[in-house]
């Protein structure tokens, strides 16, 4: 868990980013504004006022238009404030682009911080900048994975849920050969010499990627064979890398598919990482569901339901799941109806949609709205807790698949 950041407070802000970032502008008119803390709301206001009045020289009208309306809106918005709050202030704001071309909508998104700011920051793009607030609320420790054999070394890291493969390397050392007498020893040699290079090069990268780039927490090594402790049994990383090394295991693989099974059998060593913990929670609910499927909710209408009585313990959703509610009237029969559903794609579930009464497609949407943060507060108010499951998880799929997007567990009684 973040420092002093609510479970609650982090999957919102979490679910915040993801949506943030998959807002695009048809043009560089999306703000993102860093304000630091405790800095002079007037201070801020005259720089905004400077970008208003250079915004007047983008040539295109209508990004033009939509610069300075969002500026304008900002600035209204930080009349509220005389300086900002004790973590600072962030804003996204301008017109997001819509599913056809003219439908851009003004939006605005002003948020105090779950850290200190201390730097201001400022940018006009076509996407919105979350990357220090991505960095707020990074979750759980780092750990670096390396699988290492003769033939090819991998590298990655697991942060949180998720899971990053960097790059895999191979050796070129060749395989047995049957070559006697002195060409035996020189072939011998020639191969220590190589596996010698291969050994620099994957202690050069582990630098690179667990020292240098990045500082993890601690590194799981594993691989078929002796050959990972005839690397770590020499000087070919530094002491204090070496230090960070919790275990080394035996692997039936090596490459990528090594570090699939260097994380399933390392998961004592890592059980803090919310990937380990996400994976647990979706096998039990597979328990659940062979042992006793009464204690389950499986499909909108139905975790719907036992959320408004307040009965779940648990809410598992898959992390890019919108529940949207769409009234619509079918053009065709004349029906109205209002539909709820868990979907990863709005804009194709709404293209998808079928009168339930004739089966047109020829229907009219009306309203819609995103029922997702208001299904997880009602969560947490009753007691419950949320897990949202990675995309980077292989189990996401059957998730996804199989049980819409969303289960959940009833609390026992």
């Amino acid at each position: 868990m973040s420092d002093n950041i609510s479970e609650k407070e982090l999957i919102r802000l979490r679910r915040l980013v993801r949506i943030l970032k998959s807002k695009e502008g048809r043009g560089t008119e999306l703000i993102s504004l860093y304000i630091p803390a405790g800095r002079q709301i007037g201070e801020v206001a005259n720089l905004l006022r400077e970008e208003y009045s250079q915004a007047g020289n983008i040539k295109d009208r209508n990004t033009r238009h939509h610069v300075q309306e969002a500026l304008t809106s900002i600035m209204q918005r930080l009349k509220l404030f005389n300086k900002a709050p004790d973590k600072g202030l962030i804003v996204f704001a301008g017109y997001v682009a819509g599913e056809v071309l003219g439908d851009e909508k003004m939006e605005i998104y002003l948020l105090e911080p779950p850290k200190p700011i201390s730097t201001y920051l400022y940018r006009c793009d076509s996407r919105f900048h979350t990357e220090i607030l991505e960095e707020m609320i990074k979750v759980g420790n780092a750990y670096g994975l390396v699988t290492i054999d003769r033939e090819e070394s991998s590298f990655a890291i697991l942060e949180g849920s998720q899971l990053d493969i960097l790059e895999t390397i191979t050796s070129g050392v060749p395989g047995k050969h049957r070559a006697g007498g002195q060409s035996a020893r020189r072939f011998e040699r020639i191969i220590d010499i190589m596996v010698h290079e291969f050994f620099k090069r994957i202690g050069e990268r582990m630098v690179k990627y667990y020292m240098a780039e990045r500082k993890i927490d601690g590194i799981v090594v594993g691989g078929p064979g002796p050959t990972k402790y005839d690397f770590l049994d020499k000087d070919y990383i530094p002491a204090d890398l070496k230090k960070k090394i919790l275990g080394v295991l035996d692997l039936g693989y090596s490459g990528e598919e090594g570090i699939y099974e260097l994380l399933e059998r390392s998961k004592e060593l890592l059980q803090k990482v919310e990937y380990i913990k996400q994976k647990e929670e979706f096998n039990n609910f597979l328990n659940l569901l062979k042992d006793n499927p009464k204690g389950l909710v499986i499909g909108i209408k139905e975790v719907m339901g036992a959320v408004a009585k307040g009965s779940l313990e648990k809410l598992l959703m898959l992390e890019d799941v919108t529940i949207l509610t769409v009234s619509y009237t079918c053009t065709n029969c004349g029906n109205s109806e209002t539909v709820t559903e868990a979907t990863e794609d709005m804009f194709s579930f709404k293209q998808s949609l079928k009168c339930s009464r004739c089966g047109s497609q020829n229907i009219k949407i009306v309203a819609e709205s995103d029922e997702t943060d208001n299904i997880i507060e009602k969560v947490f108010e009753s007691g419950g807790e949320v897990i949202y499951i990675s995309k980077s998880l292989n189990e996401s799929y059957s998730l996804a698949k199989t049980f819409g997007g969303i289960v959940g567990i009833l609390r026992q009684t």
